[in-house]
């Protein structure tokens, strides 16, 4: 799942037997409307300056709109903007291709918002049809243009206002103007929309004021230093089209087709087949296409993505050509990168193997625990439950070492709290526990119980390679008398069961984020209304207070603090029963793809080679003769990458 998110990819017609075998050319994916890519023959500048950040600045202005109100010859006197970042692609990029790719089910919708938004394919495929008012640059985290060119902040940090790029463009060609920031507002604090996160989040925001067709402005209610972070990178929809929608129609009408937005691709009716697949396609008019901001990115013409439930088919699939990337996040994947992907394809250098080091946060994952209701509404429980889990030895024995105990809600990053509980395995300290708890008798078959009733539990899973470590959790568990029943069911349906909190116990996986926003997991008042983060129930006043406290808080260390003892609050009140995480991303890919350097954003994960990769004429002329020829062998390339980490040596970031 994704912001969960809940976690949140996928080559050669070919068969490889014992290690070694025969393999047949794999397609590049041929579809209509895709490309065959051409290689650069010139030179290929690096510098930053040859590359305009607003490139024919102004060419599609409304020339009755004058410069003083955001029109033509606006000077930008008085605003802010930043023209100085660096490229954020590689320009050696080039356009066309398909780039296949997988995902386990087909998400229950499309949208962005509302209920079960809140998916990988949204948030890292779906996105990409839509522009925020303002970026934030993934190397250094400062604010660079999107669709406003320049902004500005009051003194009392209270009023923004952004100037709009009168070059921008819905798909369907229609201006982007302020009227669209006023009515995507609209739409999220809707109450039909059923989404408590955003109308909490931009409930703190008076309505917007569209000053001028391109000059929009927003008054918060209160100080909250994430006001402007949140309304700058809100996707913006077209007002033309939610003028007749509310969040109801819109949840009904949306399901599954998109509004258009301004993003570099689309995703077309016809490019969704239900349960089975769907295609974004890049678009060829695209108005930002040359802007600094976008070079070496959004390469490839379309991204198909085709629903495989189980992974080790997916496996085989990326293995005979079918998928073009396998990424390594799930402990079952820890065997296949150690004992599988060192058959004579990766030995050859026709698959490339690449565990890579850089600043993506890491999220949360683990067992969450509902604790509306019992056996989970009492803490005693919850802490021998993960006092019951035996992280040391799965890490060990089915995870070959390659991941390591998570401790925090915010791991790896300045906000983890250095004190909180590292849950060793305890089964003694566990059964005290239990039995203060009241389960301090046994039935005739062993298990525990209380006023008669075995302690027994129900734990949704929706992937089945994660059986080998709930197995093992399930054993340990027995051996104290305490049944775990093993549910596996869709992701789907999980997420659905999580959202209406209908479950005693689910094994999931969150990705985190940036700059962390506490209340949308932990705010208390979000415990007991569905379709929000808060999916365990959890209730602190210390950790409400805090979180108010930290929208407030415009000094850095400041936040750190606070983020730290909310994290210690979370972690010893047990909501979940964490598990691990892996320190890199990993990845396996067919050598035919261009790469930049670091391989992934600085603060992304695996699913930001979508937009970074690209099909690379020369590599696939190799790979292609490679195929053909047995003898011939492509370079194997180091498997761990560090660029990152030594880039963050001489560039930390500031905020």
């Amino acid at each position: 799942m994704k912001r969960n998110v809940l976690v949140l990819t996928a080559a050669l017609t070919a068969v490889f037997v014992a290690g070694c075998g025969k393999s047949s050319a794999p397609s590049p994916g041929s579809d209509s409307g895709v490309s065959t890519p051409v290689a650069r023959t010139g030179p290929v500048s690096m510098n930053k300056d040859d590359y305009p950040v607003f490139p024919d600045a102004d060419a599609g202005a409304d020339p009755s709109v004058p410069a003083e109100r955001g029109g033509k010859g606006f000077t930008g006197k008085g605003w802010e903007t930043n023209t100085t970042f660096d490229l954020i692609g590689d320009p050696h990029a080039v356009k066309g291709g398909m780039l296949r790719n997988y995902m386990q089910d087909f998400p229950g919708t499309l949208r962005m918002n509302g209920p079960e938004s809140n998916t990988f394919f949204n948030y890292d495929v779906t996105v990409l049809a839509y522009e925020t008012l303002l970026g934030v640059h993934p190397s250094t985290l400062e604010y660079i243009p999107g669709l406003a060119t320049h902004w500005q902040i009051s003194p009392d940090k209270m009023t923004y206002r952004f100037r709009i790029n009168p070059n921008a463009r819905f798909s369907d060609g229609t201006p982007v103007t302020s009227d669209d920031v006023v009515a995507t507002y609209d739409l999220l604090v809707d109450n039909t929309l059923q989404d408590p996160s955003s109308s909490l989040t931009f409930g703190k925001l008076n309505r917007p004021v569209a000053e001028s067709k391109y000059i929009v402005s927003v008054k918060a209610k209160e100080l909250n230093w994430r006001n402007f972070l949140y309304f700058s990178g809100t996707p913006i929809f077209p007002a033309h089209v939610l003028k007749t929608l509310n969040g109801e129609k819109y949840l009904k009408d949306y399901n599954y087709k998109l509004l258009p937005g301004s993003g570099p691709y689309v995703i077309r009716e016809e490019d969704i087949e239900k349960g089975k697949a769907i295609t974004a396609r890049r678009r060829k008019d695209y108005w930002a296409e040359n802007a600094r901001a976008n070079v070496g990115q959004n390469n490839f013409d379309a991204l198909k993505y085709v629903v495989v439930r189980d992974e080790n088919l997916a496996f085989e699939m990326f293995k005979k050509g079918d998928l073009d990337m396998f990424g390594q996040t799930t402990p079952m994947r820890a065997r296949q990168w150690v004992e599988e992907l060192n058959f004579d394809g990766v030995q050859r250098g026709l698959i490339q193997k690449r565990a890579v080091s850089n600043d993506n946060p890491q999220g949360i994952r683990g067992y969450a625990l509902n604790t509306r209701s019992t056996p989970f509404d009492d803490i005693r429980v919850r802490k021998a439950m993960a006092l019951l889990l035996n992280r040391q030895e799965i890490i060990q024995k089915i995870m070959f070492n390659l991941f390591v105990p998570l401790n925090s809600y915010f791991a790896a990053s300045p906000y983890e709290n250095p004190n909180n509980p590292k849950n060793l395995y305890d089964p003694q300290a566990a059964l005290k526990l239990l039995a203060q708890a009241g389960w301090n008798s046994r039935d005739s078959q062993g298990r525990l119980v209380k006023n008669g009733v075995p302690l027994e539990i129900e734990v949704l899973y929706y992937n089945k390679n994660d059986e080998p470590q709930l197995t093992v959790y399930q054993e340990d568990l027995r051996k104290i008398g305490i049944n775990l029943n093993l549910r596996l069911v869709t992701f789907e349906t999980q997420f659905q069961y999580i959202s209406e909190r209908k479950y005693q116990m689910a094994l999931l996986a969150w990705s985190g984020l940036l700059f962390p926003n506490p209340e949308t997991s932990f705010k208390g008042s979000l415990a007991d209304v569905n379709n929000n983060n808060n999916i365990t129930g959890f209730k602190n006043a210390r950790v409400d207070q805090l979180d108010e406290a930290y929208d407030k808080m415009f000094d850095v260390k400041q936040r750190i603090k606070a983020i730290q003892e909310i994290d210690g609050i979370v972690a010893n009140d047990y909501q979940y029963i964490l598990e691990w995480y892996d320190p890199a991303i990993r990845v396996a890919y067919w050598n035919r793809f261009g790469t930049p350097p670091g391989y992934f954003l600085r603060t992304g994960d695996v699913y930001t080679a979508t937009p970074m990769w690209w099909l690379d004429p020369d590599k696939d002329a190799a790979l292609q003769k490679a195929l053909r020829d047995p003898a011939v062998k492509l370079d194997v390339g180091p498997t761990e990458d560090h660029y990152w980490d030594e880039y963050g040596k001489t560039h930390p970031f500031t905020q």
